[in-house]
């Protein structure tokens, strides 16, 4: 049975395939007949497209050839037009030309110049024997000029230079003023600048360089005769009283403000000073090793130095004048950058700084030259000056540099340099000063404004303090306030940094420590000058006394001058017990002083070898040794008294100390010679010998350093 449904099974799916077989074999006929079909359209149309082809290809060719022939018969009209047009150039631009540029309208004038110049670049290409050349050359450079001219004549209309005041404003500006504030940007509106950097564009491009010269001539001229006139306005009477102007209100006096010059420098580099103590700070930290501090000092010369010295002053305006330079070269810088192609900036900047450059480098040799003169003279107040110039040039040199080229720096280094070779021989000429007094460099004035030296070399009658020592201790507490500069300056000298070689291998030193133990070592060698001067000088006096009185004066008020000033804490640096031998010099003149009256009293003190009288007698040949010695003791105490009561001692507890030490040394021995001899019969007239009773005497020590009484 199973067999059986599987054989019909099978015979049903045959029939099946059988039905599909057929049903298949009509769907190919049927797809053969199409495709024979379609190939019969498609060699039809191939026959239809052959046909096309051989028909309207030559007609394309044909088309083709006249379309080329068109483009080349209109590319040779274009190129004739041109080729006329070059040689029409020179009529067609001639009167424009001729006519020159109108300022606000350049751009006509220039499409002038570019024409010329296509029709010069045509001929010198294709014709260079032609006439046309020569005519459109001719034309075109003159027309250049003529730019050139117009470029300059621009230039002139806004280049007025600044008046003085206006300078001055520029210097005395707050730092974050705008542009628009400042006058020498006003001299030159957007319009001209606008106008002038086209033509400087077109000038470069086409190789016209002449406008370099032009615009570096003109706007030197500018700086030069702003820098003049401010130059001329510090020589009149009006200089240093000038009222500030307000920033927003220009051209208006500020209400109730009016500052010293002196005080407006103060100001500006006490702004520059903290800038360059911010910068460091921020810059180095505390991981650079470097101790820096702000310097209270820094920008605070100029206001507290007030010296009335006439080189002073001329630093002060020097100063003013360098901080003048300096702006007007900072807006110099901006006019370049909207005026003159970038690739000829430092060419341009050059030429208009190196007159004024000059300028200021001359006017330093000049200053410093006077100054010298001044040092020379020994009027040391010039030499404080140029340590205030040097400090602020120091502080103004960052801000030139950023503005000058490596040519231009090196110049103004030279005003540093200059500056700072004059410093340096002004402390040299000052301890040659101090030592070559002691060999006659004569007596020292002092006013409160100058130091100076004149002729003779006496010291003073009443064994004072002697100026020289005066002056000395003044100018070295003056240092004190350029501790940083001079530090600077010493540091390059073999002598002072050897010595500061040992002081730091003995413990660490900031910077501003070195600098101070580099002033410290100057002023040691000033004072041990000043102590040899100080003991030579005291030859010149006729008796012991008064030289030991009078280096005990120089000696006393040095110490004390530099207790008060603090200069001793500096000279510690250096030498840390110079306190302790300024006052063993004081005991051991002190000392020298009351061994000065060793005469007198080998007069009364030992009595061993005096006569002993017996019941107020003595022997008749004993009487004539008592009388010697009263009579002695009488003179030397008489001409004590004359001397010294005409010393001065200035100082009040050092005087009554050596009065003190005096009646202390003396009295008592003559109280007991006098006790003793005072009632023995050793004369007929004892009054003549016992002028002097001890309270007489103690009376008498007493009115020394005292002429009045």
């Amino acid at each position: 049975m199973s067999a059986l449904e599987n054989t019909l099974q099978i015979e049903i799916k045959l029939e099946k395939e059988k039905t599909n077989q057929a049903l298949l074999k009509d769907h190919v006929e049927k797809y053969t007949e199409l495709t024979q079909s379609m190939s019969k359209i498609l060699n039809s149309f191939e026959q239809r497209l052959g046909k096309l082809e051989h028909t309207i290809l030559p007609v394309y060719n044909i088309t083709k050839n006249l379309q080329k022939q068109q483009q080349n018969l209109d590319s040779t009209l274009q190129y004739m037009e041109q080729v006329l047009s070059h040689y029409d150039a020179s009529q067609d631009v001639c009167n424009l030309i001729h006519q020159g540029p109108s300022e606000g309208n350049i751009g006509s004038f220039l499409d002038g110049l570019n024409k010329l110049k296509k029709a010069k670049d045509y001929f010198l290409n294709n014709n260079p024997q032609s006439v046309e050349l020569e005519n459109v050359t001719s034309l075109f450079n003159n027309g250049c000029e003529t730019l050139n001219n117009h470029f300059k004549s621009l230039l002139k209309k806004h280049n007025a230079p600044l008046k003085p005041v206006d300078l001055l404003d520029m210097i005395y500006i707050e730092e974050d003023s705008s542009n628009e504030d400042c006058p020498s940007i006003k001299q030159l509106p957007p319009s001209a600048r606008e106008e002038l950097n086209v033509i400087a564009q077109w000038l470069d491009n086409n190789l016209r360089r002449e406008y370099v010269q032009i615009f570096g001539d003109e706007r030197s001229e500018v700086i030069m005769r702003s820098l003049q006139n401010l130059k001329d306005h510090q020589k009149s009477g009006s200089w240093g009283n000038e009222p500030l102007r307000t920033r927003h209100g220009y051209g208006r006096a500020e209400t109730g403000v009016k500052k010293t010059t002196s005080a407006r420098l103060q100001q500006i580099f006490e702004r520059k000073a903290n800038k360059m103590f911010m910068k460091a700070s921020q810059t180095l930290g505390q991981s650079a090793g470097l101790a820096m501090r702000k310097n209270s000092s820094f920008g605070d010369i100029l206001a507290a130095e007030e010296y009335g010295n006439d080189n002073d002053q001329e630093l002060e305006k020097y100063l003013v004048l360098l901080l003048g330079l300096q702006k007007l070269l900072v807006w110099e810088r901006q006019l370049l950058n909207d005026i003159v192609p970038p690739s000829r900036h430092n060419e341009v900047f050059s030429r208009l700084s190196q007159p004024s450059i000059e300028m200021v480098v001359k006017d330093a040799e000049q200053i410093t030259s006077k100054v010298m003169r001044s040092i020379g003279r020994k009027e040391w107040s010039s030499a404080l000056g140029i340590f205030s110039a040097l400090k602020h040039v120091q502080i103004l040199q960052p801000d030139i540099d950023r503005i000058c080229d490596a040519t231009q720096k090196q110049q103004l280094s030279g005003v540093l340099n200059r500056l700072q070779h004059t410093a340096s021989k002004g402390l040299e000429q000052f301890i040659e000063s101090v030592r070559n007094d002691g060999g006659g460099g004569g007596m020292v004035s002092m006013t409160s404004s100058t130091i100076s030296y004149g002729g003779g070399s006496n010291v003073p009658r009443d064994a004072t303090v002697y100026e020289l020592t005066s002056n000395t201790i003044w100018f070295l507490e003056q240092l004190q306030e350029h501790c940083d500069t001079i530090g600077g300056l010493l540091q390059t000298e073999a002598i002072y940094t050897n010595d500061l070689d040992r002081i730091a291998s003995q413990k660490a030193l900031s910077i501003e420590q070195k600098n101070k133990a580099l002033l410290g070592i100057y002023v040691r060698k000033v004072l041990s000058e000043l102590n040899y001067t100080i003991a030579t000088k005291s030859e010149q006096y006729g008796d012991t006394a008064t030289k030991q009185l009078f280096k005990l004066n120089n000696t006393h008020y040095i110490l004390k001058s530099l207790q008060r000033s603090s200069l001793i804490e500096i000279v510690a640096l250096t030498e840390h017990d110079c306190e302790r031998r300024y006052q063993k010099m004081i005991q051991d003149l002190k000392k020298a002083y009351l061994g000065s009256w060793s005469k007198l009293l080998s007069f009364i003190h030992p009595l061993d070898e005096m006569p002993r009288p017996i019941n107020g007698k003595v022997k008749d040949k004993e009487r004539a040794t008592i009388k010697d010695r009263f009579s002695n003791f009488n003179k030397e105490l008489d001409d004590a008294v004359k001397t010294q009561r005409a010393i001065s001692v200035p100082d009040v507890l050092l005087r009554e100390g050596i009065k003190r030490d005096n009646s202390e040394h003396i009295v008592p021995k003559y109280n007991t010679f006098f006790e003793v001899y005072s009632d023995v019969q050793f004369s007929k007239n004892i009054d003549k010998y016992v002028k002097y009773r001890p309270s007489d005497v103690a009376t008498m020590l007493n009115s020394f350093f005292d002429d009045t009484v």
